[in-house]
């Protein structure tokens, strides 16, 4: 009976500590995300992004965790998922000093790629989302400093996960 009680109370932390925040859905014609209020959209269009999401700044943080998304249009080009993948990684491994590509998995028409590497001054942790879909591919990106990867993931995730093509 005790451990009915504690998982309740467990259970009903969790929800209310995720309910306290307010998500926020960003929507345009051939994609939508969900994303906490306490990070902030950006879309100005930087590093060719459709937009950019960027985690609320601690008080000793000098790196804004972030996630964003690119979409490439293969036009006439005709390239396979795995075809995609297989350059991506080389790419990862080419444009990042000590790049290496943890966890690759998906299939045709989706993959995950979880790589770290030093960027910009910085040890960063990266999960990406490959999407194709009428000839584009859909790169969402979660970047994380590879110290921080781990507290940032579950939000990181979650926001992820709520990406859906239309």
């Amino acid at each position: 009976m005790k451990k009915i009680f504690l998982s309740i109370i467990v259970i009903l932390l969790f929800n209310f500590s995720f309910s306290q925040d307010k998500l926020l859905t960003f929507e345009k014609n051939d994609y939508s995300i969900n994303y906490p209020d306490t990070w902030k959209l950006d879309t100005s269009g930087q590093m060719d992004s459709e937009f950019i999401l960027f985690s609320a700044l601690t008080s000793n943080d000098e790196f804004r965790e972030n996630i964003n998304l690119v979409i490439q249009d293969l036009g006439e080009q005709k390239m396979t998922m795995p075809e995609f993948v297989k350059l991506s990684e080389s790419q990862i491994k080419a444009y990042t000093s000590n790049g290496k590509v943890i966890e690759s998995k998906g299939d045709n028409f989706s993959h995950s790629i979880v790589f770290s590497g030093f960027v910009a001054n910085n040890d960063l942790k990266f999960k990406q989302l490959y999407f194709l879909k009428n000839n584009k591919i859909y790169v969402i990106t979660f970047t994380a400093l590879e110290n921080s990867y781990d507290s940032y993931l579950k939000t990181g995730n979650e926001i992820l996960n709520s990406f859906k093509l239309k």
